[in-house]
């Protein structure tokens, strides 16, 4: 079966199913599904927990044989699976296990974005029919007028109509930014009602740039800007994964765009296919007079180096070469290189 995240609430009411794919490039979203699906599972008796990181060392094989050996114990075992979506070999495994899996073993695999064809091939549709498949993307105004709506009221703050939507717009989509902002407004104002001069004051009273600044600077060009607010962000202690989590957001949202303008697309149709909002797509617009091929390829390299650095795959130092992604994002080329 497929649901979006809302739909996976109302489902994990009743009893679990045998395998849930978590796929999608909303990583907050994602992770909150995740934990959702977590605290049912301790409700439900799976009360151990693995987790296996599909990589170079650690094949979907090893990942599946470990949780076979799993059946022999007492206690019901969730298992996670984290990684890109499985290769050829990877697929057959995923296969021949779910035609007979242990009753005792929960599988959740968390994985990337998904193209279409993806979604269509063997190993997807054995998981829709043996379990359940969440879609982790970017969410609607609507959606993310209710997914802000449902955070305030976890934190017991009750925001006017204005002040609601005040704090959509300043957001535009970004769900770590509203995070962030109905975090600050709970620490401010504690357990009350909040009304738009309330909003504009927390809001305006925020004197460090965000990590949406970044990526914002960035896309408009403004290198200069763009390295002083990387700076502040590091200063201030933020973690080098986020940042290169909110940059990668936005670039390949950005690399969506100019492979579609490539082909002729409308761009009205693009931003309304990646959830662009209004007040973004001037941003985006500015960013793509600057792409080409050459440079689309370039941030996608560090993009790679970054991740590579932060999980300390490399000796390189990641916030070095979170600038230099930042910069080539604002159009700045620092140096020639074969790539």
């Amino acid at each position: 079966m497929k649901y979006d995240y809302w739909g996976l609430l109302k489902h994990l009411k009743n009893p679990l199913r045998t395998i849930y794919v978590l796929h999608g490039d909303e990583t907050l979203l994602q992770q909150e599904a995740l934990i959702a699906l977590r605290k049912t599972a301790i409700k439900q008796g799976f009360t151990e927990r693995e987790r296996h990181d599909i990589d170079k060392g650690h094949d979907w094989a090893t990942a599946f044989a470990d949780s076979n050996a799993l059946s022999l114990f007492s206690d019901k075992k969730l298992i996670e699976i984290h990684g890109n979506k499985p290769d050829a070999a990877g697929a057959k495994v995923l296969e021949a296990y779910l035609k007979n899996p242990p009753e005792d073993n929960l599988i959740i695999l968390v994985l990337p974005k998904l193209e279409a064809a993806a979604q269509k091939s063997k190993w997807f549709v054995a998981c829709e029919d043996n379990g359940i498949t969440v879609s982790c993307a970017p969410l609607s105004d609507f959606q993310f007028k209710e997914w802000i709506t449902t955070r305030c009221a976890e934190q017991q703050l009750n925001l006017s109509n204005d002040a609601l939507t005040a704090l959509c717009q300043q957001t535009e989509g970004n769900l770590l930014a509203a995070h962030q902002e109905v975090t600050k407004l709970a620490l401010l104002y504690g357990k009350t009602s909040i009304n738009l001069e309330q909003l504009e004051n927390a809001i305006s009273e925020s004197a460090r740039f965000s990590l949406f600044d970044l990526s914002a600077t960035a896309l408009l060009g403004d290198a200069t800007k763009t390295a002083k607010i990387l700076s502040s962000l590091k200063a201030e202690g933020q973690a080098e994964s986020l940042v290169l989590w909110v940059l990668s957001k936005e670039i390949r949202t950005l690399s969506v765009l100019f492979e579609g303008t490539q082909q002729g697309l409308p761009l009205s149709q693009l931003f309304q296919q990646q959830n662009v909002w209004s007040k973004q797509q001037a941003v985006f617009q500015k960013a793509l007079k600057r792409i080409n091929n050459k440079r689309m390829l370039r941030l996608n390299h560090e993009l790679l180096a970054a991740d590579k650095a932060i999980k300390g795959q490399n000796d390189e130092n990641a916030w070095d070469i979170l600038l230099r992604l930042s910069l080539s994002l604002a159009g700045v080329t620092l140096f020639e290189t074969s790539v």
